[in-house]
Formats: C-alpha cells, sequence, structure tokens
C-alpha cells in the first residue's frame, strides 16, 4: 500500500484551524449561555483628569490701586483695543503671537493663523502709553506654558530694533536656569542686569509679579517679595509698559496696572 505524506501547507492549515477553534471554544465557555460575546478592549485607559478650574486671580492692594496711571481688567474684548502687541523676537508676519480675551482674561493663544506653538517671545503693552518712573503689575496664571513676564520703557518696532526693560519667571518644574531674569535689551540685544537661580513659580496658581523703575534703580517683587534688584548707569528713557509670554499659548493675565512708584 502507498503511503502519502502530508505537505507542509496541509499541516500548516490543520495547524491553524485547532487554533480558530480552540478559541473560538474557550470565547463560547467564557460568555454566559444565550448572550452574545461583547467585544473587550486590548488596552484600557484611565479616564483623564479634568482641567483645573481657574480660581479667583488676587486682589491689588488698595494703596496700589488709588490712583493708577493704567488699568485693565479685560472684561471685554474691548481691552484689546487699548493694547499694542509686539513680536520680541523677529517673526515672520504669519506667525506673529495671537491674544484673546476669554472669561475676563487675557490668553496668549499661540502663533499665526493655524495657532501653533512658538518659542518666541510676544507682549501685550498698553497702546497710549509712555512711562519713564513706573510700576507695572499684573496678576498670571500658568496653564502649560511656564513662562510669564513683564516689560517697562519699550521704545522701537517690534523684533530686533526695540530697546526696554524684561523680567522673566520660569516656573519650578523647568531645569534651566535661572528661573528669574531681569534684563536691558537694546536694539534687540539683551543684557542680565539681575538672576535668581530659584525658586521660580508654581503652576496653575496665580502670582502676582511687579516690575519697578525709578531713574536706573530697577526692582522685581514676586508674590508681595523682592526677588530681583540692579542699578543701571545709563537707563533707558520713558516707553511702554506691559505683560510678556513665549508664544506657546496656555498662560493668563489679569489685573493689569501701571502706577507712579
Amino acid at each position: 500500500m502507498k503511503r502519502h505524506r502530508a505537505t507542509p501547507a496541509l499541516l500548516g492549515g490543520l495547524a491553524g484551524l485547532a487554533l480558530a477553534l480552540a478559541l473560538a471554544g474557550i470565547a463560547l465557555w467564557r460568555a454566559p449561555a444565550g448572550v452574545a460575546q461583547e467585544q473587550q478592549p486590548i488596552v484600557e485607559y484611565p479616564a483623564f483628569p479634568p482641567t483645573p478650574t481657574v480660581g479667583p486671580n488676587p486682589t491689588a492692594p488698595p494703596a496700589l490701586a488709588a490712583a493708577p496711571l493704567y488699568t485693565q481688567g479685560f472684561a471685554s474684548d474691548e481691552a484689546l483695543r487699548e493694547l499694542r502687541f509686539v513680536d520680541l523676537d523677529p517673526v515672520l508676519a504669519a506667525q506673529r503671537a495671537n491674544w484673546r480675551v476669554v472669561d475676563g482674561r487675557l490668553v496668549q493663544a499661540d502663533a499665526g493663523r493655524g495657532s501653533d506653538p512658538s518659542t518666541h517671545r510676544a507682549a501685550a503693552l498698553v497702546a497710549d502709553g509712555s512711562y519713564g518712573d513706573v510700576s507695572v503689575r499684573a496678576s498670571f496664571y500658568d496653564q502649560y506654558a511656564g513662562v510669564a513676564g513683564l516689560v517697562a520703557r519699550y521704545n522701537g518696532a517690534a523684533g530686533a530694533e526695540a530697546s526696554y526693560y524684561r523680567y522673566t519667571i520660569l516656573k519650578n518644574e523647568y531645569e534651566a536656569e535661572p528661573k528669574q531674569l531681569l534684563e536691558k535689551v537694546v536694539d534687540g540685544v539683551a543684557t542680565p542686569l539681575a538672576e535668581l537661580r530659584a525658586p521660580g513659580f508654581a503652576p496653575r496658581e496665580w502670582h502676582v509679579m511687579e516690575l519697578t523703575a525709578v531713574g536706573g534703580q530697577i526692582s522685581v517683587s514676586v508674590d508681595g517679595q523682592v526677588t530681583l534688584t540692579a542699578a543701571d548707569p545709563q537707563p533707558l528713557p520713558a516707553g511702554a509698559a506691559g505683560v510678556y509670554a513665549r508664544a506657546f499659548g496656555g498662560i493668563l493675565f489679569d489685573d493689569l496696572i501701571v502706577s507712579q512708584p
């Protein structure tokens, strides 16, 4: 009698059929009688935590708010007409930073028509003010940007042609140092005046920052505590004042107050 040898293809097919029947049997065994087996996800991800609610921002001290040169609470879109928006770093016109008023706060909303995050610096300045001896104060709330700041005595066009004082603070979670930096920018070239390696600020909390310039004496306070001081032997003249941030989005500003020191 002639014996037929099973080919590899035939053996592979039989093995695959046996595996499929075995898996089907397991599925039927696990399913309750008379109930269709529901398709289960391979991986179940935990529920994404909700975005924390932004609480009320700090109240300005009565003495500071008594006779300000300018105040802005961003109650409506009309506030945008009182501000001048400049990009502190050179960018193409199509990539300029976006600013909006949302829920009574000034929001830095990325850059360009596509609202894409950008690393360049952008400022929102009081449009009709030129201040010499000045204190500029604002509260800020960081959702995910990690950078906030203030500008004083701003003169010139946007980008590399401007001169001004610039204060920057980073969130504590950033490894970069210094966490606080006071600079003098002349024709777009920045020179450090004072710096602080730590601390920075805690994200998702309201903070208050203030930059004061009297002649060549410059100081910064955060949450009521003086953190940086510097003396500039060649002080910049009077100019615009306001807030600034990187064009990442995710940063809120409120209660912008410009006053006489």
